[in-house]
């Protein structure tokens, strides 16, 4: 059976690609808070590598501001959107249509950032997370800074789970049917896609999603494993206040 990563991100991936697009106006400002970060480490410029970059919002302001940016995602669509993205935005930035879990089959360069942003770990298990973080180290230059932003957390999960909930996304509503594994900690949720249609509501698609979620210190010490030293959390990325025990996971590593 397919991973449900491709059907959610390549089969249906249009009703991912609306969403994305919808969250294109927030990303000037993370990029912002991103680069506020970078400086305080002393990054000013450079070259950094996004993993799991969509069609590219983060990409593609951080060209803006400078950056030589690499962009990898799974989906052919997101990365033609991406492309088309950056020549409207006049920045350039390389993007490759490839497999994060096989990062090292398509960039063989060093970076002195890479960056996952938007809960884009968990999606194979933790072996796989772990090859990830692994490969991702490689890639990095010396005191090169690996970077997971808002990203869900364990503690932030349990002190927020609501077992359904809905998104009015423009000319969708969807509503979220959420089940928790706390044994494995695994997020098994169901995404079903209602087309508005005047005061009415038309069912178009169910999109499952499973999640593998990682406590704050877990994810400390996965990532440590591959030999890079944690160096600061903050609570969100819009305020950069210090982390909180339930806060999600805005962490920076470094290639030590």
């Amino acid at each position: 059976m397919p991973h449900w990563t491709k059907k959610f991100f390549i089969k249906e991936g249009d009703r991912w690609l609306f969403l994305m697009n919808q969250h294109w106006k927030y990303a000037p400002k993370q990029v912002r808070q991103i680069v506020t970060i970078l400086k305080g480490l002393g990054i000013k410029k450079g070259k950094i590598l996004e993993l799991a970059c969509g069609n590219g919002r983060i990409c593609t302001n951080l060209a803006k501001r400078g950056f030589v940016v690499t962009g990898v995602d799974i989906s052919p669509a997101y990365i033609k959107d991406a492309i088309i993205k950056a020549k409207k935005h006049k920045v350039k930035v390389n993007y490759l249509c490839g497999d994060i879990r096989y990062i090292d089959r398509y960039v063989h360069e060093k970076f002195d950032v890479i960056l996952s942003i938007f809960t884009s770990i968990g999606f194979y298990g933790k072996k796989t997370d772990e090859r990830i973080f692994k490969q991702s180290a490689k890639l990095l230059r010396k005191k090169g800074i690996f970077m997971i932003l808002n990203t869900m957390s364990r503690e932030w999960l349990l002190s927020h789970f609501c077992p359904s909930l809905y998104d009015d996304a423009g000319h969708y509503i969807i509503l979220h049917k959420p089940e928790y594994d706390k044994f494995h900690s695994i997020m098994h949720e169901r995404w079903l896609f209602y087309r508005k249609e005047g005061k009415d509501f038309k069912f178009e698609a169910e999109l499952p999603i499973n999640l593998k979620i990682y406590s704050q210190n877990e994810l400390v010490e996965m990532v440590e494993k591959v030999g890079l030293k944690f160096v600061k959390a903050y609570d969100t990325l819009a305020t950069l206040e210090p982390a909180r025990h339930d806060s999600r996971i805005n962490m920076v590593f470094q290639k030590v």
